[in-house]
């Protein structure tokens, strides 16, 4: 039986749509030891509190699915009624297969329900305090104080639908990306920001009610701004403020590096730092322009032409070091493969490098910059320590 025959199957059998043929074939698909395994696992950890705000036991959940299964399988009879547990272990094995899950999120304490969040994924942070993982390939239906929000992931981009904000609510979404990963949101008016890792977005479910649509970022974004003449786009990081009405920009803003830059690929777009948050007193870029402002003089914000595709490369998975020294490759390393580098070689800071790498293996990129200076590293896990030069 194929993954899309099951899919078919399951699909069918919670729209009380399934014959007693395709039941049986469900029934052997769950008693498969992989699946069981599968299965137990996910009810453990992500249905304990989504389903049923009482503890119960994975184990006995499974055994009573089997039997009342096997029971509708030997009577040949399969009422429409679906008891509510029954209905929890069927959506269960919806997950397993279609990559779907479904969250009903009704009763469960915000403390509560953002005990489970695992801090190594995606994580979004709704307005109303609600805290959820985000996993490639699954859909999740979110349903809160009579609101419901439909938030999927297709193609590594995040989508939001039909999302009924409250009223009384002031809070925007945060989206956090930890070391590792990437990802794409796309927003209530139609633009899209692609997240490097290590990065936080707070943004609004919708800009219906703003006179502007504000966003604020840290660590590193790469936006492609839907056009809105009458309502124009502004990204708040820390130090630095950039308005736009529709074009396609990087800015990196991590907490960790000396400066923070907005390099402009297309449109338009203005900068300023604390205090020069007025219209009239922004910066202009042109594209392929860089704006930089240092940490260490935050008002002085400094233009050059630049190529972009080294500060934009990193959308398409690729790495790449412009003349930089290796206190600011080993931070983006760690970023990128989410490990630990200890330097205590330090007559390497003195070397800058230039170079560009689409490899998945940090060992790979550590090797060839090995080739151009003399140093050596050892890897233990997820730490990386490169020795002194003997």
């Amino acid at each position: 039986m194929t993954k899309l025959d099951i899919n078919t199957i399951i699909t069918r059998y919670l729209k009380d749509e399934a014959t007693s043929e395709e039941i049986s074939l469900l029934f052997e698909w769950v008693k498969k030891e992989g699946n069981q395994d599968i299965f137990k696992n996910l009810v453990k950890e992500d249905y304990q509190l989504k389903y049923d705000t009482g503890n119960w036991n994975s184990e006995i959940a499974f055994d009573k699915f089997l039997n009342e299964i096997k029971s509708k399988k030997a009577s040949n009879s399969f009422p429409l009624y679906r008891s509510r547990q029954f209905f929890k272990y069927a959506a269960a094995i919806l997950v397993l297969v279609a990559s779907t899950t479904y969250y009903l999120i009704n009763s469960s304490s915000s403390d509560d329900l953002n005990s489970n969040i695992d801090d190594n994924e995606i994580s979004l942070q709704l307005y109303n305090g609600r805290v959820i993982n985000i996993y490639q390939n699954r859909d999740t239906l979110i349903q809160f104080d009579n609101e419901i929000a439909n938030i999927s992931l297709k193609d590594g981009i995040l989508y939001q639908q039909h999302l009924k904000p409250s009223k009384n609510s002031l809070n925007n979404n945060l989206l956090k990306v930890p070391y590792g990963k990437t990802i794409s949101v796309r927003l209530e008016d139609g633009s899209t920001i692609k997240l490097n890792s290590g990065s936080h977005l707070s943004y609004p479910s919708s800009f219906s009610n703003e006179s502007t649509r504000q966003v604020a970022l840290q660590g590193e974004g790469y936006f492609e701004i839907a056009k809105n003449p009458l309502k124009p786009f502004v990204v708040k990081t820390e130090e630095t403020y950039t308005r736009v009405y529709g074009t396609v920009f990087n800015i990196s803003s991590y907490e960790d590096d000396e400066a923070i830059e907005v390099v402009l690929v297309e449109g338009s777009v203005g900068v300023g730092g604390k205090l020069r948050l007025q219209e009239d007193n922004l910066m202009m870029l042109k594209p392929s322009q860089k704006i930089t402002n240092s940490k260490r003089d935050k008002n002085a914000l400094i233009i050059q032409d630049v190529d972009v595709t080294p500060y934009v490369s990193w959308v398409e998975g690729v790495m790449s070091f412009e003349e930089e020294n290796m206190s600011q490759i080993i931070r983006k390393l760690e970023r990128r493969f989410n490990v630990s580098i200890i330097n205590e070689n330090k007559t390497l800071d003195e070397r800058h490098f230039t170079g560009a790498f689409d490899s998945e293996d940090i060992e790979s990129i550590l090797k060839v910059i090995k080739t151009h200076t003399n140093f050596n590293y050892v890897i233990n896990g997820k730490t990386i320590i490169i020795n002194k030069t003997e």
